[in-house]
C-alpha cells in the first residue's frame, strides 16, 4: 500500500508476507488486473518464489501528497466495508474468530468480502484450534491474547480488527515482519502502540488523529475494556474525519436514536411503526430526499417511511412536513419520473396522507394537482392501484377548494374513467364519487358533465351499475345518495335524472336502508324534486298547491 516515504511504485498486500517497503514488482508475476480505481490500478499477483498470491494496489505518485491520497482511497473503501460487514455479523450474535488481511478478499476495485466464517465452528473444538494454531504462527499474529486461550467474544474480533487497521496504517514504513512482532508484543505491553502512533504523525499517515484515537480502544488487553463494533463505528464515521458511502446511513446514526436507526439497517420499516418519530427523523428523510432526487431506490424509501410517519403522528408533523418543502418536492418528482410507476404510487400516496392529515396553508402548488395527475392516468390507463390513489387525491383536492373551474370538466371526466376501470374497488369508487359530490356542489358544469351521453356512457348509467353492484355496501351507497342531491339542485338536470330512471333507484335506496337517517334524508330530497320535476303544471290563474 502507497503511503509517504514508500517508492513510487509500492505493492499494497492482500495478506502482508515477507518484503520491505522497497521491494521491486519485479518479484511478483501478474496474473490479471482488476478495474481501475480513481487513483490506480488493482493487480492480483504471485510472488515468484513463494507462489503466494496477493492483490496489489499499483500507483504513480509524484509525491508524497498523491500517496497519501491513494493510501486514504484504499483505506476507506475496504475499511468502511469491513466495518459494516463487521457489525452486521454482530448484530446477529455471531463472532466470526479468524479476523485478519488473507480474509478480506477483494472482488471488485470497489468492493470486498469478508470470509472464512467456517471459523465459527472450527474454532468451538479446542483440539483443532490448537492443531491449525500451531501450524500457522504467522497468521496466529492477528489473534486476541484471550483467543489464544480458546476464549472468544465480540471483543477478540475488535482485537484483531484493530491490529487490520494497525497493519493498514503502518505499511508504508514497517515491513511484514516488524508488524508481526509489534502484533505479538502489544499482547503483552500495550505501551508498546505509542511509538507507532508517533511515527504515524510524523509521516502524516491519512487520518492519523482518528486512528490515534481509535486504536488504543481497540487494543486492550482485558477484553472488557475494549470498545464496541458500535463504538468503533461512531469514532470512525461520525466524529472522525474518516468518510466512506458504504456507511452512508451509519453517518446519521447519532442524529435520531440508535433503536430507530438499528431497525432501519436492518431494512425493516414495520417494525418501526410503533416508535416514536422525532423532527430531526422528518428533516434527514426530507433532505435525504432532496440531495438524492434521482436515486429511485432512495425516493421509494423514504415516501415508504414518511407514509408511516404521516399515519403515527399529528397535525404539526404535517406541518413540518410542508415547511421542510416535502408538497412542493413530491410534486417535482411525480412531473420528473412519469415514466417510473413505483415512483408514481408512492408519490400519490404520500400527497393523499399529507392533504388528509394537515391543514394546508399555501394552497398555490396544488393547483398544479389536477393536471399532473391527468399525466399519470394517461401514462397508466389500466392500472387501478393508480386510479384509486388519484381518486382520493382528487376529493381531498374538491375539499380543499384547490381545483380550478377550467378544470372540473377534466377532473369529473377521470373520476368518471377511474370508476368505470375498477368498479369492484370500493375504496376507489367511495372517494370517486365524493370528488364527483363536490365538484357537482359547486358547479353546474360539472353536474352537466356527469350526465352527458359520451362514448362510454352516461355518468348516470354509471351511477346505477354502481348501485347494483354494491347495494349491500351502506357506505358506497351513501356517497352515490349525496352525488344524487347534489344532481337534482340544478333544474336543468332534473330531466336527464327522470328520464335515465333515477326516481325508482332513489325508491328502492328509501325502502332498504331505513335505518341510516343520512341515505332516508338523502333520498327525500331527491324524491322531492324528481316529483316536483314531473308534477303537472298548474291551470293558468289556480294557485300551485304547496
Amino acid at each position: 500500500m502507497l503511503g509517504p516515504g514508500s517508492d513510487r511504485r509500492r505493492p499494497t498486500q492482500g495478506e502482508r508476507g515477507p518484503g520491505s517497503p522497497g521491494e521491486p514488482m519485479e518479484k511478483y508475476q501478474v496474473l490479471y488486473q482488476l478495474n481501475p480505481g480513481a487513483l490506480g490500478v488493482n493487480l492480483v499477483v504471485e510472488e515468484m518464489e513463494t507462489k503466494v498470491k496477493h492483490v496489489i494496489k499499483q500507483v504513480e505518485c509524484m509525491d508524497d501528497h498523491y500517496a497519501s491520497q491513494a493510501l486514504e482511497e484504499w483505506m476507506q473503501n475496504v475499511l468502511g466495508q469491513v466495518l459494516d460487514a463487521l457489525e452486521y455479523l454482530h448484530h446477529l450474535d455471531i463472532i466470526h474468530r479468524n479476523l485478519k488481511p488473507s480474509n478480506i478478499i477483494l472482488i471488485s476495485s470497489d468492493h470486498c468480502k469478508l470470509q472464512d466464517l467456517s471459523s465459527n465452528v472450527l474454532m468451538t473444538d479446542k483440539a483443532k484450534w490448537n492443531i491449525r494454531a500451531e501450524e500457522d504462527p504467522f497468521r496466529k499474529s492477528w489473534m486476541a491474547p484471550e483467543a489464544l486461550n480458546f476464549s472468544f467474544s465480540h471483543k477478540s474480533d475488535i482485537w484483531s480488527l484493530g491490529c487490520i487497521i494497525l497493519d493498514m496504517t503502518s505499511c508504508s514504513f514497517m515491513d511484514g515482519t516488524e508488524a508481526m512482532h509489534l502484533r505479538k508484543s502489544l499482547r503483552q505491553s500495550p505501551g508498546s502502540l505509542k511509538a507507532v502512533l508517533k511515527t504515524m504523525e510524523e509521516k502524516q499517515i491519512p487520518d492519523v488523529e482518528t486512528f490515534g484515537n481509535l486504536l488504543p480502544l481497540m487494543l486492550q488487553i482485558d477484553p472488557s475494556d475494549r470498545i464496541t463494533i458500535k463504538d468503533v463505528v461512531h469514532i470512525t464515521f461520525v466524529s472522525g474525519s474518516f468518510k466512506s458511502s458504504c456507511v452512508s446511513l451509519t453517518l446519521h446514526r447519532q442524529m435520531v436514536p440508535a433503536s430507530i436507526t438499528d431497525m432501519l439497517l436492518e431494512g425493516n420499516v414495520a417494525s418501526i411503526l410503533g416508535l416514536p418519530w422525532p423532527p430531526e427523523l422528518v428533516e434527514v428523510v426530507v433532505t435525504t430526499m432532496q440531495l438524492h432526487d434521482r436515486v429511485l431506490d432512495v425516493q421509494l424509501c423514504a415516501c415508504s417511511l414518511l407514509l408511516h410517519l404521516l399515519g403515527q403522528e399529528s397535525e404539526s408533523l404535517s406541518d413540518e412536513l410542508q415547511k421542510a418543502g416535502l408538497l412542493e418536492h413530491i410534486l417535482e418528482h411525480l412531473n420528473s419520473s412519469l415514466e417510473s410507476r413505483d415512483v408514481c404510487a408512492s408519490g400519490l400516496g404520500l400527497l393523499w396522507a399529507l392533504l388528509l392529515d394537515g391543514i394546508i396553508v399555501n394552497k398555490a402548488p396544488l393547483e398544479k394537482v389536477p393536471d399532473l395527475i391527468s399525466q399519470v392516468l394517461a401514462t397508466y390507463p389500466a392500472d387501478g392501484e393508480m386510479a384509486e390513489a388519484s381518486c382520493g387525491v382528487f376529493w381531498l383536492l374538491s375539499l380543499l377548494g384547490c381545483i380550478k373551474e377550467q378544470q372540473f370538466e377534466q377532473v369529473v371526466a377521470l373520476l368518471l374513467q377511474s370508476i368505470r376501470l375498477c368498479q369492484d374497488r370500493a375504496l376507489l369508487v367511495n372517494n370517486a364519487y365524493r370528488g364527483l359530490a363536490g365538484l357537482v356542489k359547486v358547479s353546474e358544469l360539472a353536474a352537466f358533465k356527469v350526465v352527458v351521453q359520451e362514448e362510454g356512457g352516461s355518468g348516470l348509467s354509471l351511477i346505477k351499475e354502481t348501485y347494483q353492484l354494491h347495494r349491500d355496501n351502506p357506505e358506497v351507497v351513501e356517497n352515490v345518495g349525496m352525488l344524487l342531491v347534489h344532481l337534482a339542485s340544478y333544474e336543468e338536470i332534473l330531466p336527464e335524472l327522470v328520464s335515465s330512471g333515477m326516481k325508482a333507484l332513489v325508491q328502492e335506496i328509501k325502502e332498504r336502508f331505513t335505518s341510516s337517517l343520512e341515505l332516508v334524508s338523502y333520498a327525500k330530497k331527491v324524491l322531492l324534486r324528481l316529483e316536483a320535476a314531473t308534477s303537472p303544471s298548474p291551470p293558468c290563474g289556480e294557485a300551485a298547491q304547496p
